[in-house]
């Protein structure tokens, strides 16, 4: 995660974007064969600050509950490390692939806001909890009025359900986990025993292969020599997990609950944008088809909701090409014709680029990459350490016997 790959994956980024908007563009004067003078005519720049005001609160309201959460661990931490912590990981999401660079980032913030790397481990669990209890809920909620007729889709659209099924059972499977991990660790953890047999054949067959490939033989030899490493650090991350929801069902109930409502908060205050964004160009607020019951914002959150799950699992940086064919399908009953490339412009921009933007600026001017790079290695280093001393502390030998065997 240093200086090169984020401008890369910057650049990537941008690339993507503009060929989607550009292919967008292209279909959009090809069918109306017109100017863009009419959308200038209506735009309305007065809601779009609006949009833009709301969509900052996405930021803040992350990093609020990621405040609120950390304080019940370490009191001391103040507001601006979470509010940072959230701006950086949104920046380092939209720029990684799957967003796998992400938690690592904010782990880096906090860590060097103050917070021990037990500490923000704890609180980032917690985080997830509520971020998979919302799509969770999400999913749920779409699937049922799907099932009811209660939310109809452009036929361009239709696809997007099988991400809602998918999100709907990897988001369930990741809360039934978490619940486990509360419960009854020992059952996760057989659980996760008896998949990492049955898969090692496989993975072993696939570093085989690889190493045949002098280009990749180091890379297969070092992943031969770390086999069963994984299962291991999933077995004791599943006593962390247990004992962090301990923690807070001691004494971080109320931290929990307001957590839930800032998620709630933050993911509304995303989706609302587009309701702005629409009025900011001077479309009608009001399908011209039926989507789905409600009021028009109720409405256009569902949508937003529904095109979330997309951009969550895409596997492009900042679902680059995913997100703008999509969106551009799921909002036909609001925006057609020529106002379809400004409305992805402004889209992307205020419910992304904003976002990032203001994260980058902490990244590049304030924290520096070596800076968060070095913090991130540390936090790597210290949580490696901590489970080296977990897994010492487990073992049934006596000490001596421990300590000869390692001299040997």
């Amino acid at each position: 995660m240093n200086r090169r790959s984020l401008v890369r994956g910057i650049q990537l980024v941008v690339a993507l974007t503009l060929l989607s908007l550009g292919y967008q563009l292209y279909r959009s004067l090809r069918a109306e064969q017109s100017s863009f003078a009419p959308v200038l005519g209506s735009l309305r720049p007065a809601w779009l600050l609006v949009g833009a005001v709301l969509a900052l609160q996405e930021g803040v309201c992350g990093g609020l509950r990621m405040f609120t959460l950390a304080r019940v661990l370490t009191p001391q931490i103040k507001i601006r490390h979470g509010i940072v912590s959230e701006f950086v990981l949104m920046f380092v999401a939209g720029v990684t692939p799957g967003q796998v660079g992400a938690p690592i980032s904010q782990v880096a913030v906090l860590v060097h806001g103050g917070m021990k790397v037990a500490d923000v481990a704890t609180a980032e669990l917690m985080t997830a909890f509520c971020t998979v209890s919302f799509f969770l809920i999400s999913a749920l909620t779409i699937l049922i009025l799907r099932a009811n007729h209660l939310l109809v889709l452009p036929k361009e659209a239709a696809p997007l359900d099988y991400f809602v099924g998918l999100s709907a059972g990897v988001f369930g499977t990741g809360l039934v986990c978490l619940v486990l991990c509360a419960a009854y660790p020992p059952l996760l953890q057989a659980i996760v025993r008896a998949l990492s047999k049955v898969c090692s054949p496989i993975w072993q067959l696939i570093v085989r292969l690889v190493a045949k490939i002098p280009r990749f033989r180091k890379i297969a030899d070092q992943a031969w020599a770390r086999r069963g490493h994984l299962s291991n650090r999933l077995v004791g991350a599943v006593d962390h997990v247990h004992e962090g929801f301990g923690i807070y069902l001691r004494r971080g109930k109320l931290a929990v609950l307001a957590a839930f409502g800032l998620t709630f908060g933050f993911f509304c205050s995303r989706f609302a944008v587009t309701f702005f964004i629409l009025k900011g160009l001077g479309l009608s607020t009001t399908p011209s088809t039926f989507v789905s019951v409600g009021p028009p914002i109720v409405q256009i959150i569902l949508v937003q909701a529904l095109l979330n799950f997309a951009l969550y699992l895409s596997p492009t940086p900042g679902a680059s090409g995913i997100a703008e064919v999509g969106s551009s399908a799921l909002m036909k009953p609001w925006v057609h014709g020529i106002y379809q490339v400004p409305y992805l412009v402004l889209w992307r921009v205020l419910a992304l680029f904003l976002c990032m933007f203001v994260g980058g600026i902490y990244v590049f001017r304030y924290l520096g990459t070596d800076v968060l790079e070095a913090e991130a290695k540390r936090a790597e280093d210290e949580q490696r350490a901590h489970d080296e001393a977990r897994g010492a502390d487990s073992d049934p030998r006596p000490p001596t016997a421990r300590s000869s065997l390692e001299e040997s």
